[in-house]
C-alpha cells in the first residue's frame, strides 16, 4: 500500500477567461498513480492549471512537486505493484498491467489535447482528425518539459492509433523535439559546464518552443532564468554591472536581464532585429547611469501586529494540517484514502476485462456488473474522502482562528509594556499637565497598537467565515451551527459519550485477553468454551492495544476540536464577503481576452515583435466563445 506519510496536494486554477484566477478542484491522495491520473484529467491548456505539491511528513510542511517528478514516482511504483499482494483477490501482474495500461491511456489523451490544440477563440474550434508534423513536435516538447523524458511508445503507439491517417514520422518528430528540449534542460542544470554559445542557444531553444503561452511556459521560466545569471557573469559587457548590483530586484538587474534576454533570442548578427537589442542595450546604460534609490525607511507602526497572522491555508492544506494536528482524523484520513485506492484499482481490473471482452460503458454507466460495482465502490470513497476534507478543513480554519484569538491577548499585553517603554518617564513628574501629557501618549500608544491587532484579527475572522460558509452555507445562525456542531462531533467519533466508550473497551479488552492468557496457561478446556489458541491471543492483544491507542487518539483530538468548534461558533453571525460585482468581472473578462488576443502564435518579426495577421478571433459577436469538446472525467 501507498506511504501513510507521503500525501500528494493537487490543487487547479482556472485560466479561462470566462472564470479567470478562480481556484478549481482539487485533491488530496496518498497514493501517485491516482495523483498522476488526476493530473492528466484535469491539467488542460487555456482551462485549467494544475499545482503539485508532496509532503513526506503527513501535512506538515509542504514542497513544490513538478510533475516530471511525480511521473518518476508512479513509474516507480507501478514497478513495484508486482511485489504488493493483491487486493479483493486480484492477482498482482494483472492489477499492475492494467493499471500501467490505464495510466498510458490517459498519458495519450492528454498529449493528444496538446498535439492537437484548438484554442477556446478559435473560429474553427474542432480538432483536425490527423495532426501536423510541427505538432507532433510541440507534443515532444511538452512531454520533455512537463514529464522530463522522451515520450514512451506505448503512448505514441495509441497516439498513431487514434488518427484518421497513418504517420509513421509523427512519433520520429515528437522524440526528436523531446530530446533537444531535454538536453536545453539539462545545460540549465549545469550552465558553469557550458560554454557562452551552449547557454544562448539552450536560451533560444527553450524560448521559442512550439507551443502557445500557457501555464506551461512556468516551467521554462526557472531554466531560462539559471541560464540568464550564468549568462550575466560570463559575459563583459554584464559582468561588472552584475558584480556591483547583488540585489536582484535592482532597477540595473532588471535591465540587464532584458538586455540577456533579447541578446539570447536575437543573437549579435546585424540585421533589423538588433534595433530592439540596441534598445535594450541603452535602457542598460541609463539604468546604470541613474543615482541609487533612497532606501524606505521601516516605520514600526508598519510592522505585523499579529505575527503569522492572517493565515489563510487552501482547503487541501488546511485538511493535511488538522490530520497532523488530531490523530483521530489522520487515522480515517488514512482509512478512506486506503479504501479509494483499491476501489480504483479494481475498477481499472474491471474496467480492463470488460473492455477485453468487448463490453463498453453506456449512458456514462459501465455494463459489465463487475465493473458497474466497482464503479459505485469508487464514487462512494471520493464522495466520503471529499467529504471528510471538508470537514478537517474548517476545523483546521478554527484552530487557527483560536489560536490568532490566544495570540491576540498575547499580543495586547506585549502591547501595554512596548508603550510604557516607549512614553513613560523614569523620573516623576513635577506637574500635572506633564503627566496628563504622558499618560495620553501611552494611551495612543496602546490604542494604535490594539487597533491593529483587532484589524488582524478581523481579517482572520472573516476568512474562516468565508471557509465556513462556502463549505456549509445553513451553518448560519445557533441552529445551523448546533447541528454542524453535533454532526462533526459525530462524524469525528467525539460524541457526547465517546470518552465512556473508548475506556469502557480498554477494560473489556484487557479482560478478555487476561482471561484468554489465563485458559491458555492452564491448557484447560472447560465445558461449552472451545480450546484458546495462541492465534486467539495474539488477535486479543491486538484488540486491546488497538482499544489503548483509540482513548489516546481521542484524548488527544477532543481538546483541539471542542476548541475549533467554539471558534467557529464566535464567527457564524459574521456576514460572508460577497462576490465580485458583474462590471468587475466583465473588465476582467474583456482584459484578458485581449491579452490573450495579442498573444504571439508566430514567430517574431524583424523587429521582434509578434506579427498579427488580418484575420481574427470570431468572438465577442453573440457573446460567446467556441469551446472545444470536453474531456471525459477520470475513469
Amino acid at each position: 500500500m501507498p506511504d501513510t506519510s507521503r500525501l500528494y496536494a493537487l490543487t487547479s486554477t482556472y485560466t479561462s477567461p470566462w472564470w479567470p484566477s478562480e481556484p478549481g478542484p482539487s485533491f488530496l491522495i496518498n497514493d501517485p498513480v491516482m495523483a498522476m491520473r488526476w493530473y492528466f484529467d484535469h491539467e488542460q491548456e487555456q482551462n485549467l492549471a494544475v499545482a503539485l505539491r508532496s509532503s513526506t511528513d503527513g501535512g506538515a510542511t509542504w514542497q513544490a512537486l513538478p510533475p516530471r517528478e511525480l511521473w518518476a514516482q508512479t513509474l516507480q511504483h507501478l514497478d513495484a505493484v508486482a511485489e504488493i499482494p493483491g487486493v479483493y483477490g486480484i492477482e498482482r501482474t494483472r492489477r499492475g498491467t492494467a493499471l500501467r495500461e490505464q495510466v498510458e491511456a490517459d498519458a495519450a489523451e492528454w498529449i493528444d489535447h496538446r498535439i492537437r490544440f484548438v484554442a477556446p477563440d478559435d473560429p474553427s474550434p474542432y480538432r483536425p482528425d490527423t495532426p501536423s508534423l510541427f505538432a507532433w513536435q510541440r507534443g515532444g516538447d511538452i512531454w520533455a518539459l512537463a514529464l522530463g523524458t522522451v515520450p514512451p511508445d506505448p503512448v505514441l503507439e495509441r497516439l498513431v492509433a487514434e488518427y484518421t491517417d497513418p504517420q509513421p514520422e509523427g512519433p520520429d518528430q515528437a522524440r526528436a523535439a523531446a530530446r533537444e528540449t531535454l538536453a536545453a534542460l539539462a545545460t540549465a542544470r549545469s550552465p558553469a559546464d557550458a560554454a557562452v554559445p551552449e547557454l544562448l542557444q539552450a536560451y533560444q531553444r527553450l524560448e521559442l518552443l512550439a507551443f502557445p503561452a500557457g501555464q506551461l511556459h512556468d516551467l521554462v521560466r526557472p531554466a531560462q532564468d539559471s541560464l540568464l545569471n550564468q549568462l550575466a557573469t560570463r559575459l563583459p559587457e554584464t559582468a561588472d554591472v552584475i558584480a556591483a548590483h547583488p540585489d536582484p530586484q535592482h532597477p540595473v538587474r532588471q535591465a540587464a536581464a532584458t538586455y540577456l534576454h533579447q541578446l539570447a533570442r536575437l543573437g549579435r548578427d546585424p540585421g533589423p532585429a538588433n534595433r530592439t537589442l540596441r534598445e535594450a542595450q541603452d535602457r542598460l546604460a541609463t539604468a546604470v547611469a541613474e543615482p541609487p534609490a533612497e532606501p524606505v525607511s521601516s516605520d514600526p507602526a508598519d510592522q505585523p501586529a499579529l505575527p503569522g497572522y492572517p493565515r489563510q491555508l487552501t482547503d487541501i492544506e488546511a485538511a493535511a494540517a488538522w490530520r497532523a494536528r488530531s490523530p483521530k482524523a489522520r487515522r480515517d484520513s488514512e482509512m478512506y484514502m486506503d479504501d479509494l485506492v483499491r476501489a480504483h484499482t479494481r475498477l481499472v481490473v474491471a474496467h480492463a476485462a470488460a473492455a477485453a471482452q468487448g463490453v463498453y460503458w453506456l449512458n456514462a454507466r459501465p455494463r459489465d456488473p463487475d465493473e458497474a460495482a466497482a464503479f459505485d465502490s469508487r464514487n462512494y470513497f471520493e464522495e466520503q474522502l471529499e467529504r471528510l476534507n471538508a470537514q478537517h478543513s474548517v476545523l483546521m480554519h478554527g484552530s487557527l482562528l483560536a489560536g490568532a484569538e490566544e495570540a491576540a491577548k498575547q499580543a495586547k499585553h506585549q502591547a501595554v509594556v512596548a508603550a510604557a517603554q516607549a512614553t513613560l518617564p523614569r523620573t516623576p513628574r513635577t506637574t500635572t499637565a506633564e503627566t496628563v501629557a504622558d499618560h495620553e501618549a501611552f494611551m495612543a500608544h496602546v490604542t494604535a497598537a490594539e487597533a491593529r491587532i483587532d484589524q488582524v484579527l478581523g481579517e482572520q475572522r472573516k476568512h474562516v467565515r468565508d471557509v465556513l460558509h462556502r463549505h456549509f452555507p445553513k451553518a448560519a445562525g445557533s441552529h445551523g451551527m448546533y447541528q454542524l456542531r453535533t454532526g462533526l462531533m459525530d462524524r469525528a467519533g467525539l460524541g457526547f459519550d465517546a470518552y465512556n466508550q473508548a475506556y469502557q473497551a480498554i477494560g473489556e479488552t484487557g479482560r478478555h485477553l487476561k482471561d484468554l492468557e489465563h485458559r491458555r496457561a492452564s491448557a484447560r478446556v472447560e465445558f461449552g468454551r472451545g480450546w484458546v489458541s495462541a492465534d486467539d491471543v495474539t488477535k486479543a492483544a491486538k484488540q486491546h492495544n488497538a482499544a489503548k491507542q483509540h482513548f489516546e487518539d481521542l484524548r488527544v483530538s477532543r481538546p483541539e476540536t471542542l476548541a475549533a468548534l467554539n471558534a467557529l461558533d464566535r464567527v457564524r453571525e459574521i456576514a460572508p464577503s460577497g462576490p465580485a460585482g458583474m462590471a468587475a468581472r466583465a473588465a476582467q473578462i474583456t482584459a484578458q481576452s485581449r491579452e490573450r488576443t495579442l498573444q504571439p502564435h508566430t514567430p517574431p518579426g524583424p523587429d521582434g515583435a509578434p506579427v498579427h495577421t488580418t484575420q481574427q478571433p470570431q468572438q465577442g459577436q453573440n457573446g460567446q466563445v467556441p469551446q472545444t469538446a470536453p474531456r471525459p472525467g477520470m475513469r
